[in-house]
Formats: C-alpha cells, sequence, structure tokens
C-alpha cells in the first residue's frame, strides 16, 4: 500500500524537518516544494530508540523543496514544535497519498495520488535503533491496513469519484477520533453514493448479471449501516464503525476493479 518511513528529526531554523528525498527518483513529478503528504504519524522515538509518544493520527504534512537541486524534506514544524520533540528523535510516519491542491475558479480542488498502491515498502536507515526496529516489525500488519483505507481515498480520486473520496476520508478521519457516530454518517454516505452510481444504465460492473448483484449488496448495506445509529433504539459504536468502514472500503475496492 503505502511508504513506512523512520527518519530522526531534523532542524533547519525554526523549522522541524523530516526527509524524504528518496521519493524523488519514483516519484519526480510531485516531490516538489509545497506539495503535501498524507501521513499516519504513528509513534516517536528517543535517540536511543525508546518509544515516547504515540499520536496515531493523520496529517497532511508539506514538502519543502527550495529548488530543484535541493533535498525533500516534509515540514512537521506545527506537530513537533506542540509536543516539544527535539532534533534528533525518530519518528515513525506512514505516507500514503500525495495531496495536491489547486484554485480553480475560486475553489481549492484536493487531488490525492496513492503512493506504492498495492504494495508496502518499509524504508528505515541502516543506523536506526535495533529496539525501534523490532517493535516497528510487530505492526506493520495493522499500518498495512490503515494504508489500504488511506490508499482506497487515492483511488477514488484517479477514478473520479471525488465526493465519495472525500466522504470515505471524513469517515476516517472521524473513527481516528473516536467519533464514531459521525463515522457512520460518511461510511453510510460512500454507501450510498456507490449505490446510486451502479443503478446508471451505462455502469457494468464485470457483466449485466454482476451488477444486479452488486445493486442488491450495496441495497443491504446501506440498510444495515442505516441500523447504525440511524433511528431510534439503534446505535452505533467500535464495532459498527468497524463493520462500516471494513464493508466500505472492501467494496469501493471491487467495484473500482470491477468497471468497465
Amino acid at each position: 500500500m503505502p511508504i513506512l518511513i523512520v527518519r530522526s528529526l531534523e532542524n533547519e531554523g525554526s523549522q522541524c524537518l523530516f526527509g524524504v528525498d528518496f521519493l524523488k527518483t519514483p516519484y519526480p513529478q510531485f516531490t516538489i516544494d509545497g506539495m503535501g503528504i498524507r501521513c499516519f504519524l504513528n509513534r516517536v522515538y528517543s535517540e536511543n530508540g525508546k518509544q515516547t509518544l504515540q499520536p496515531k493520527k493523520t496529517f497532511i504534512f508539506k514538502i519543502i523543496k527550495h529548488n530543484k537541486y535541493a533535498s525533500a524534506k516534509l515540514d512537521l514544524t506545527p506537530f513537533a514544535l506542540k509536543q516539544g520533540i527535539p532534533r534528533g528523535y525518530w519518528v515513525e510516519i506512514l505516507a500514503t497519498n500525495f495531496v495536491s491542491t489547486q484554485d480553480q475558479s475560486g475553489k481549492q480542488k484536493v487531488t490525492e495520488f496513492p503512493i506504492y498502491p498495492k504494495e508496502i515498502k518499509l524504508d528505515i536507515v541502516d543506523f536506526a535503533p535495533y529496539s525501534l526496529r523490532e517493535q516497528i516489525k510487530k505492526e506493520i500488519e495493522t499500518l498495512n491496513k490503515i494504508g489500504e483505507a488511506f490508499e482506497t481515498v487515492g483511488s477514488l480520486y484517479q477514478a473520479g469519484f471525488d465526493e465519495i473520496a472525500s466522504d470515505l476520508t471524513e469517515g476516517l478521519l472521524r473513527m481516528e477520533n473516536n467519533d464514531h457516530e459521525g463515522a457512520l454518517k460518511f461510511f453510510r454516505k460512500v454507501v450510498e453514493a456507490l449505490r446510486t452510481y451502479v443503478k446508471k444504465p451505462e455502469v457494468i460492473v464485470v457483466s449485466a448479471n454482476r451488477k444486479e448483484v452488486v445493486k442488491r449488496f450495496l441495497s443491504s448495506s446501506f440498510s444495515l449501516l442505516s441500523n447504525f445509529g440511524e433511528h431510534a433504539g439503534t446505535h452505533g459504536w467500535v464495532d459498527e464503525s468497524t463493520l462500516a468502514k471494513e464493508v466500505t472500503i472492501a467494496t469501493i475496492r471491487y467495484i473500482l476493479s470491477a468497471l468497465k
């Protein structure tokens, strides 16, 4: 899916920076000054590899690259200053999508592009502490699932489903913030939008027969998600939002792969 990067924090003046220059080779068109990267900031470690923070939050950090010959670095200043992270501490980031923001007709248009889709890469410098490496290995599968979720956002943008991508992002972020009722609302919106899209006569999902089955599945899924907190006597909490997320992401990925 994305790439898990572990680097020590650098300082340039008042800025707290995180090196991502290695992305220039596979993604030269995106590794430019001002481009955003959607990052899941997992953990922070001391210089000797002891865990000090576990934010587990998603941020969009901007690339700083002063000219075409300069190294590309992420600007973590707002987060690092707020948390008091010193230079030399190790930061563990799951980079999932490049985020481009452009002005169009007086409005900002956001587009996301997945990083290393359908695979997960690990980039840790050789001199990183051994204890840090061992801790990361224990959680790689969990991070892989997080990466898959946000990679799906990028895939939706690439396929032209901007509004669905935006709603899926909001649902994922609300889950991070433990707003499970709010997350369910947005996952439900995504499933409803997929159901509306698949009903279009020109849309084919593998075949006419498969399309009918998918339509029924989406209707049943929407009905179930509507029962999670939408009506009196129902509720939506961790189990419900987790199921809603898994169903929503798996369905999106299947439909995107099966469209003709």
